[in-house]
């Protein structure tokens, strides 16, 4: 049996986890890095992620949506008051 320090990893971590460890055991150091990029990538396709710029792309686009409606309510807010009485 071998020791799964990471067992409470999700299913994909656990894969790559054991072809890191087969691949320790077989191959020469070349080898075992092309292999790992090639597990760990394949494990970051079956995962929900964004890259970092698409990211800070979203992130950017919501500042300006936060910052659009909060001109949006000031102005509402300024509408709902009625003209200015003299």
């Amino acid at each position: 049996m071998v020791n799964k320090p990471f067992s409470s990893l999700p299913k994909p971590f656990v894969e790559l986890q054991e072809k890191v460890t087969d691949l320790l055991r077989a191959g020469p150091a070349k080898d075992v890095e092309q292999h790992m990029k090639a597990a760990l990538s394949s494990a970051l396709a079956r995962m929900d992620v964004v890259t970092r710029e698409d990211f800070d792309i979203q992130a950017q686009m919501l500042t300006r949506a936060i910052e659009k409606l909060a001109a949006l309510e000031k102005r509402l807010a300024e509408l709902e008051q009625g003209p200015p009485k003299t």
